[in-house]
């Protein structure tokens, strides 16, 4: 499986999530636990290619103008006043690139820091949102003992204090990644680049439109 084709996946399972909010249809947004975890795989991994070989503003920027497009949907579609996970991945860019500059000694406080501020600033899935990243930064292979008890306990944890005893089911979400194969990896085309900062917003709006009739 590529990393690619994870993408997509992870597309897919977010579409079932928010389609089982609108529906009540509570399997549906079991399966979609899955899915937030994948992207945070997938903005582990671009991040562990361009490190400090390119400059993260043009990402972060895209992700905010895109996030703000989308808020209005979001708060329509969720009946939330939070930030929604295109502004959580924002936060997640500039988290890592601030631990990437910071001192030994002081790359434990940023992500701190980082995971603070995103609770906050009320960003989608809150501390979480760094946290699970930066815990798939880490990620080796099928993963190993200590990591998996970090990631079972990130998960509980966060299932726990936010009162959303479902997002437990993301614990699962390293099977589906030990199918990765990096062989298969290929540098995506201009269009997969762009196709889900514009899928995001667009399928929201549709959601949220359907609400209105449902």
């Amino acid at each position: 499986m590529s990393q690619n084709l994870i993408k997509w996946l992870a597309t897919i399972l977010m579409v079932i999530d928010h389609t089982g909010l609108l529906l009540e249809i509570e399997p549906m947004r079991i399966i979609g636990r899955l899915s937030f975890p994948l992207f945070a795989w997938i903005s582990a991994q671009n991040w562990k290619r361009r490190e400090a070989k390119s400059s993260a503003k043009p990402l972060i920027t895209r992700l905010l103008v895109f996030g703000m497009v989308s808020q209005i949907p979001y708060i329509l579609l969720f009946n939330k006043l939070e930030f929604n996970i295109l502004i959580s991945f924002a936060l997640v860019v500039i988290t890592f690139t601030q631990i990437h500059k910071a001192p030994t000694n002081k790359k434990i406080l940023v992500m701190i820091m980082g995971m603070i501020a995103a609770q906050v600033w009320e960003v989608s899935y809150g501390w979480y949102a760094v946290g699970c990243p930066l815990l798939m930064i880490n990620l080796k292979g099928k993963g190993d003992r200590m990591w998996w008890i970090a990631w079972f306990i990130t998960n509980v944890i966060y299932a726990a204090t936010s009162g959303y005893l479902l997002q437990v089911f993301a614990v699962l979400t390293p099977l589906i990644l030990s199918w990765h194969n990096p062989s298969r990896d290929r540098k995506p085309t201009a269009v997969e680049k762009k196709f889900f900062y514009y899928f995001y917003p667009i399928h929201l709006a549709g959601l949220a439109a359907l609400r209105t009739i449902i």
